[in-house]
């Protein structure tokens, strides 16, 4: 079985066709989406269409409440205002009605899912590796070996050994029994770790492996609608520059 998961698709359109080209050349069984369908970029509404279509699991993140108006948004930066104003008057009532069945967490097959911190993904907190205490609070809190994450747009595998979390240096790592994995799946429409490609994991059951995908798009034409929607200039800017 080889699920594909992806996470922080953002409204960009022109990222998550190329992710989803992508994952069907590599033949995967099952699409788990991590949330975030919303919010940044000018395509929500066919975003949300295809992942509607294509994950077998999805779950919110904290774009796509605010879009519904299930969370306040006093707390987001200028330009995520901003575009989650213009994105509010985008989408259907289909869409939030969508957006609105989407659970915080996941369970399959024996892998957990979230957006944010599994120890407490309501208040959406960001793990980075560097936050030791966080980290180690998550990993506590999940029921299982394997667990998939994103909303910090930073792919990253971080692994629990005994007292100690470990970032693994590569983006690819065969699963030890006995050993527990957080897995951040990046961003398939904002990356922000200085690579401009999507980002996405794959994790097959028969070789044990997870890895992190990255595929190029063309970001020029996302940049174009942008513009055209009068959405922050620094929106556009920042596809480019991975950050």
């Amino acid at each position: 079985m080889r699920y594909a998961v992806i996470s922080d698709i953002h409204g960009n359109i022109e990222a998550l066709q190329a992710v989803m080209d992508d994952i069907g050349h590599r033949k995967a069984d099952r699409i788990v989406c991590l949330g975030d369908i919303v919010g940044y970029y000018p395509d929500p509404e066919h975003c949300a269409e295809v992942v509607r279509k294509r994950a077998s699991v999805s779950i919110a993140g904290n774009h796509d409440y605010a879009a519904i108006g299930r969370i306040d948004t006093a707390g987001f930066t200028y330009y995520a205002f901003a575009a989650m104003e213009w994105t509010k008057a985008a989408i259907s009532g289909e869409t939030r009605e969508y957006l609105a069945s989407l659970p915080l967490t996941a369970e399959k097959d024996g892998l957990f899912f979230a957006h944010s911190s599994p120890s407490n993904p309501e208040a959406w907190p960001y793990l980075f590796p560097d936050g030791e205490e966080a980290v180690f609070d998550a990993f506590s809190a999940t029921p299982f070996p394997l667990n998939f994450i994103g909303h910090t747009h930073w792919p990253s595998i971080m692994i629990q050994s005994g007292e100690r979390i470990i970032l693994h240096p590569e983006h690819s790592i065969r699963i030890t029994p006995g050993t527990s994995y957080l897995i951040n799946a990046g961003s398939v429409g904002q990356p922000r770790d200085f690579d401009p490609r999507s980002s996405y994991v794959l994790y097959d059951t028969t070789s044990a492996t997870v890895s992190i995908i990255r595929v190029a798009y063309d970001f020029s034409a996302t940049q174009r609608k942008i513009r055209d929607n009068r959405l922050p200039v620094f929106l556009a800017e920042r596809l480019e520059k991975g950050r």
